[in-house]
């Protein structure tokens, strides 16, 4: 059996770089992603193309580690939800950090994972297509792997019984789902839970392992007193629910499991107050690369020491095409290169032949162009290269196949694939 990381080499190292890839040079138009990365290429003198996605591996580095050490901390499992970048390579960084599966939003995208030999998922979703839930009936029988979806309803679990007639080598995982009244999928109602729980036991094929939620969804949640007194309440719930179920659990510890990237400390210190011994599964997906934006004015590290807080690793290198007016420089990235569903891009940087400061801001965006706005007395040129920090990182990863993975003096260490 091929280790994720031989897999990660055979699918993508010895890959041959063609013009799919944006931002790449010229000369590396042929090569292996090995080849090319033994040339040690840097982001400013190998002829890179503009724009171009990049990381920073200090920064990522320290976001695992931060990460890891927290849950460690507090006695709970991560399971990061890999929506955010669909990179097996990243993948493979926090499961090295002691990651205890993966989570996806669906199983097209965990079958991305399964294919570079990830076996411990989480689907965090009702699956109610039959021929998915057989298929995922089917891989989990060998024992190997474990993907594991939701159920909230007797109406999905109706589907997944049906799905499975006839198919006696068939293993179901199951979480139960806890929902609120206006938020999204879910139990309104605990005493549902049970019923539900109830009908699961009935079938030899299918395990309950435990209770999950998103608490980002919340009406009127936010990191202000009333905002996390709302998300807490929510919590409270979904421990009540756990409670209630635990009888018809198939495996010694239950699961408890939420957390996304705003409020997984206000879900780790409510699920502390369940009775019993039980298994508490974190999800965040956006702590690997923080922001600049949603996730750095907004988390649970905020107001703690620098040493303590995460970092953001994405910057989005463009340049300059034009300064057609004072103050008004014209940059050769869009809505197609960034994100802007929760604001505009951050300038953070430039380069003019060495790093140096920048004052400004990004105005607004079209398809493939940029407005930044800086103070006239400053020396920003024609071809100069602007780096851009980025709100909500699920919205720029997907415009990306590639992310140059860089050190602190933007030598290009490794090139990081998605899978979007």
């Amino acid at each position: 059996m091929m280790t994720i990381e031989a897999f990660l080499d055979i699918k993508l190292s010895e890959r041959i770089i063609d013009a799919r890839y944006k931002g790449l040079p010229e000369k590396a138009q042929g090569q292996s992603f090995k080849n090319f990365l033994d040339s040690k290429p840097n982001l400013f003198t190998s002829e890179f193309r503009f724009p171009i996605a990049t990381l920073r591996k200090s920064a990522l580095d320290h976001n695992l580690s931060r990460m890891a050490a927290y849950c460690k901390e507090i006695g709970a499992s991560l399971a990061p939800h890999l929506k955010t970048t669909m990179s097996p390579q990243i993948a493979k960084m926090q499961m090295d950090h002691g990651a205890w599966a993966l989570t996806l939003a669906n199983f097209a995208q965990a079958k991305i994972f399964l294919d570079f030999g990830f076996k411990q998922i989480i689907i965090a979703n009702e699956i109610v297509d039959k021929g998915t839930i057989r298929e995922i009936a089917t891989i989990n029988f060998d024992g190997e792997h474990e993907i594991i979806f939701y159920v909230d309803s007797l109406a999905g679990l109706s589907i997944i019984s049906e799905a499975l007639e006839g198919l006696a080598q068939a293993k179901v995982l199951l979480l139960l789902e806890i929902g609120i009244q206006g938020g999204r999928g879910g139990i309104r109602d605990n005493q549902d839970a049970v019923i539900l729980a109830k009908e699961i036991a009935k079938d030899s094929r299918l395990s309950l392992l435990g209770v999950s939620a998103f608490e980002g969804v919340v009406p009127g949640g936010g990191r202000s007193d009333d905002g996390l007194l709302k998300v807490a309440e929510f919590c409270k719930k979904i421990v009540e629910a756990a409670e209630l179920v635990a009888p018809f659990v198939n495996q010694e510890k239950i699961i408890l499991t939420a957390g996304g990237s705003n409020y997984f400390d206000i879900v780790s210190r409510e699920f502390a107050k369940y009775s019993k011994p039980f298994h508490m599964v974190l999800r965040s997906g956006g702590y690997i690369t923080h922001d600049h934006g949603a996730y750095f004015n907004n988390y649970p590290f905020l107001g703690l020491p620098a040493t303590q807080q995460l970092l953001p690793t994405i910057e989005v290198w463009a340049q300059v095409l034009t300064c057609p007016e004072p103050g008004v420089a014209i940059l050769n990235l869009g809505k197609r290169d960034a994100g802007i569903d929760t604001d505009n891009p951050f300038p953070l940087k430039r380069f003019h032949r060495e790093l140096l400061p920048i004052e400004g801001r990004i105005d607004h965006l079209n398809d493939q162009h940029g407005y930044l706005y800086f103070s006239p007395n400053q020396q920003i040129a024609v071809g100069d290269l602007v780096s851009l920090g980025i709100s909500h990182p699920c919205t720029t990863f997907d415009k990306w196949r590639l992310f140059a993975l860089v050190d602190d003096n933007y030598e290009v260490v490794d090139l990081i694939h998605t899978f979007f």
